[in-house]
């Protein structure tokens, strides 16, 4: 009755709390450069390659509108090195002053499965995976590449690092002094890759999915080593966009390999395979410009061409399929 009484009140003096979209960009980078799959960068002198970059965020809290608190614990984000914009959800906010956010997948969630979401949601089941099956858990990041071990200049030895377990959920320091308004508020950071990677031996990591020292050491890397930086010059802006395209394909399934890709468009695109004869044999209309789409298709072993195409736009990028 009380809540019936001062829905009146405020319909009557004419009073409402706007709805305001919430949303994050990651602009991912390494030691100041654009991050990009499958390029040598050079970390603590040694060279590296990543060829996959991916970790959740969850336990989102905003405070706004004068120190007002709301937490969002149906937010989740699945980070990935080749997609910057990231919608975080919708409230009744006017003014947004400070966020805060943690590294991994909150306790209770953490052990649901991906078979307790719908398909499309960041903890429902992904290709490649980003969980190790019910009970055991998500992967709350995932590192994989190469690095040089030989001392030549060119990354060689592969490593995986796959961080699994409650123990490395992180809380990631606040960001405060934020001064964000409007219909649409989008929160900017920079993500510096090579931060996590601090004070780790890749060439002897090999592969390694556990709550190891070595994942222990990337949780405990993300805020001295400063991973996530508000970006407060960039805050009345639109998430960045690629100047260049880039398509990378994971091959951690040969027979349905996924392709990472960042377009040089802010439009959605139609996405067609094409076999080597020309052939279609499998497409997708109105795809984000950035995502990692996966070839659910069962193809033949070979090679195809994926084209990412609207009317401002035609990418190409040729990729194998291995039974």
């Amino acid at each position: 009755m009380k809540k019936s009484i001062l829905s009146v009140l405020l319909l009557s003096s004419g009073l409402s709390f706007a709805q305001t979209d919430i949303n994050i960009t990651l602009e991912h980078q390494f030691e100041g450069a654009p991050f990009v799959y499958g390029t040598t960068y050079m970390l603590n002198g040694t060279a590296v390659s990543l060829t996959r970059v991916q970790y959740y965020l969850s336990g989102f809290e905003i405070t706004h509108d004068g120190g007002t608190v709301t937490t969002m614990p149906g937010s989740y984000i699945l980070g990935s090195g080749n997609i910057s914009n990231y919608t975080l959800g919708n409230e009744a906010v006017t003014n947004l002053e400070e966020i805060n956010f943690d590294l991994g997948v909150d306790y209770t969630s953490n052990h649901m499965g991906t078979s307790s979401w719908t398909a499309g949601h960041p903890l429902a089941s992904q290709s490649p995976s980003m969980d190790w099956s019910w009970p055991s858990g998500y992967f709350f990041w995932v590192f994989e590449g190469l690095v040089d071990d030989t001392g030549n200049g060119t990354p060689n030895k592969a490593f995986q690092l796959s961080g699994i377990g409650d123990v490395l959920h992180t809380d990631i320091n606040s960001f405060t002094g934020i001064n964000a308004t409007g219909g649409v508020i989008t929160l900017p950071f920079q993500v510096n890759v090579a931060d996590w990677l601090q004070n780790l031996n890749l060439a002897s990591v090999g592969s390694d999915h556990s709550a190891s020292a070595n994942n222990v050491q990337i949780g405990n890397n993300t805020n001295p080593e400063t991973v996530f930086t508000f970006n407060s010059g960039a805050l009345s802006l639109e998430g960045p966009t690629a100047t260049k395209s880039h398509i990378y394909a994971n091959y951690e399934l040969p027979y349905a390999p996924t392709i990472f890709y960042n377009l040089a468009t802010t439009d959605n695109v139609d996405i067609k395979i094409y076999s080597m004869s020309g052939a279609v044999v499998l497409e997708s209309e109105n795809e984000n410009f950035e995502g990692n789409f996966f070839i659910k298709k069962e193809l033949e072993s070979g090679s195809y061409i994926i084209v990412f195409s609207n009317g401002n736009l035609e990418e190409s990028f040729k990729f194998i399929v291995q039974k």
